[in-house]
């Protein structure tokens, strides 16, 4: 198992980041005290839904680029597969297709690699044993591969159950047996957007995983049909230091909008390295990133953005601000106004708002 590590996972649904910002990434976690990068997009069809067919040459080529990126910043890199089918039947045929594909992922060289049975089918009897014979075919191609699985059960959300069908009695108790201790078990917290942890949750999912949670954390992500409709560009709260020793890790799971989520993720790093900086003074200072012009629009209206959203607003406001980010050459002013003029639209898969 990895020491602990503080990182970013790229895995929301809808409007997909561009390679140019993927790449751009790594060395700015790094400088900003991250230790890990994993690339796991729902909408890259390679990894999820049609995960039995090859890379194409190019979006190989494009996953060894990242991959050397982050490389040369100094960070561990991996990606997410999610192998729709099998969390919930295995066969041996899925076993073949599984390890070639898994030969292609060795050859991206990953740091680690996390397997993802999230919002997929489940709720049948046999969940748990199918999920362990997947890892068992992961561990026959990377045996020495750091391994991180996120179960169908990511949280203790009802939504959950509502969506994939009703968690099995013996679930995590069989996964829990079945995984080495040098597994790690994603989770969101109490909900699948969790807006703040303590002690008390990290014991809990302990309490259910059979260890300590590799946590899953959905700020500042705006994905869904409801989060869609908010701009989460504020500095994070509710996240002590304490998570250092109560959980395995963090990844945090950005915005849609690359260059807005910059400004929080500047700062997570401070909460870990003990300092006791005001929550102002760390977006200040993120700001400080931006022209001038596009720093004081956010220090003005991101409290709006994040707490009122779009339909808080009024329509001749949004449009005010969106006409002078047309005036900001900048990548976050573009942004802010695609999303001030509703161009960002959630992507209907995602099920769990």
């Amino acid at each position: 198992m990895l020491p602990f590590q503080l990182g970013v996972i790229e895995g929301f649904y809808g409007r997909q980041w561009s390679w140019p910002q993927r790449q751009s990434l790594p060395k700015m976690l790094a400088d900003w005290g991250y230790s890990a990068y994993i690339y796991a997009p729902k909408g890259d069809s390679s990894l999820r839904s049609r995960w039995r067919e090859d890379f194409d040459a190019g979006h190989f080529a494009r996953l060894r680029s990242l991959s050397e990126s982050a490389r040369e910043a100094g960070i561990g890199w991996g990606v997410g597969l999610s192998p729709a089918g099998l969390q919930a039947h295995f066969t041996e045929a899925d076993g073949a297709d599984l390890r070639r594909k898994l030969q292609q992922i060795k050859a991206l060289w990953p740091s680690q690699l996390w397997i993802l049975f999230d919002d997929l089918p489940a709720g049948v009897p046999e969940l748990a044993v199918s999920q362990l014979r997947v890892v068992d075919a992961v561990r026959q191609v990377l045996p020495d591969t750091p391994l991180a699985i996120c179960p169908s059960y990511y949280s203790e959300d009802p939504i959950l159950e509502s969506l994939f069908g009703d968690c099995p009695k013996d679930y995590f108790a069989t996964l829990n047996e079945g995984l080495s201790e040098d597994v790690d078990i994603l989770w969101t917290g109490p909900r699948v957007i969790t807006t703040a942890y303590d002690a008390d949750d990290m014991h809990r999912a302990a309490s259910i995983l059979g260890r300590r949670p590799l946590l899953w954390d959905n700020y500042p992500v705006n994905d869904g049909k409801k989060s869609s409709r908010f701009l989460n560009t504020l500095p994070f709260s509710g996240r002590p230091s304490s998570l250092k020793t109560l959980a395995s890790g963090h990844f945090v799971n950005p915005m849609n909008q690359f260059h807005l989520s910059l400004l929080p993720l500047m700062g997570l790093a401070s909460v870990y390295a003990g300092e006791t900086i005001a929550q102002d003074s760390i977006f200040k200072a993120a700001l400080g990133s931006l022209p001038e012009d596009l720093a004081q629009l956010l220090a003005e209206y991101a409290p709006m953005f994040q707490n009122e959203g779009l339909d808080g607003m009024p329509a001749a406001l949004k449009a005010a601000i969106a006409s002078g980010c047309d005036r900001i050459a900048h990548p976050a002013a573009r942004e802010l106004a695609a999303w001030l003029r509703e161009e960002y639209r959630f992507d209907p898969d995602c099920l769990t708002e």
